[in-house]
């Protein structure tokens, strides 16, 4: 099999390609770098073909991808707060870029594998369902849902193969973002961990390697396609209990902040689907991850 990974210098992309290659896949590599970590880069097995491309730039793409099986798609834009002010870029390379990856798809006859977020749910006070109707309260949020629709779009007019898979909140090695980060960084530099708001928001906290693996059974899966398929831990988290954790494991002290603003408030999955279709279930958890990591750095 030969997968193409867009976004493969990147946080999941990085663990994806290293699993793909791992099960004896073909892999290249479409990446602009503007995100790639160093300590990704250098993870990155050296049998995956690494090439310096924007998924804006669709000449070029179409240049290096004729043959593939698979396309994951996992380039694109992922800060809340920066899609805010930054709306036209964020369009551009999230949706214009999806549209570029679906046409090239379209082309080669390649299954596509797209990650979709937990952001396109919004603000709910209950498990998300997939059927549930999206409400976006971010731009990034609608960004993720106008790419879903691309995505039904070009399976139901073109006939192509396509996996959405809604992420919740990815954890892991070599992370570039998210609390689960910044709280292991800040404690092991021995500052205070800041909470925004009284942190009783609930989180949803998949770990990156459940996820590489669920991106591999969705592509390999004939019953998948077409499908839109919740990628999560099922299990509710609170920031105010993770950080506590963090402060009890390592000493620091915990500070609350003024909430943020277009911050979800409650994201958990339903992920009873996935585990029945796919034949995947999460088998790392947030706490003991992280109490791991801290025993042991």
């Amino acid at each position: 099999m030969k997968a193409l990974v867009t976004g493969g210098a990147g946080f999941i992309g990085g663990h994806l390609v290293e699993k793909l290659v791992g099960d004896g896949w073909e892999v290249i590599i479409f990446d602009n770098f503007e995100h790639a970590s160093l300590e990704t880069l250098k993870a990155l097995p050296s049998a995956a073909e690494l090439r310096r491309i924007d998924i804006r730039d669709l000449e070029t793409m179409r240049r290096y991808v004729d043959d593939v099986d698979v396309i994951f798609h996992l380039a694109a834009l992922v800060d809340v707060i920066e899609s805010e002010v930054k709306r036209d870029e964020y369009w551009s390379v999230n949706v214009v870029g999806t549209e570029n990856v679906l046409k090239i798809a379209r082309d080669i006859g390649a299954k596509v594998v797209f990650t979709s977020s937990a952001a396109v749910y919004g603000e709910l006070n209950r498990v998300a369902r997939e059927e549930f109707k999206p409400s976006p309260i971010n731009f990034y949020g609608i960004t993720k849902l106008e790419c879903e629709r691309l995505c039904m779009k070009y399976h139901e007019d073109y006939g192509i193969e396509v996996v959405v898979l809604r992420l919740f909140n990815v954890f892991g090695e070599r992370a570039r973002s998210g609390v689960v980060k910044i709280f292991l960084e800040r404690a092991k530099k021995g500052k205070p961990l800041i909470i925004y708001g009284d942190g009783e928001a609930v989180r949803d906290f998949i770990y990156v390697k459940d996820v590489g693996e669920a991106l591999i059974k969705a592509a390999l899966n004939e019953k998948a396609s077409g499908r839109i398929l919740n990628i999560g831990s099922g299990k509710p988290t609170k920031i105010r209990e993770l950080a506590e954790i963090v402060a009890e494991e390592t000493g620091v002290e915990i500070i609350h902040e003024p909430e943020r603003m277009g911050e979800i408030k409650f994201s958990l999955a339903d992920i009873s689907l996935a585990k029945g279709l796919l034949d995947w279930s999460p088998k790392t958890y947030v706490v003991d991850w992280l109490k791991n990591s801290l025993r042991s750095s």
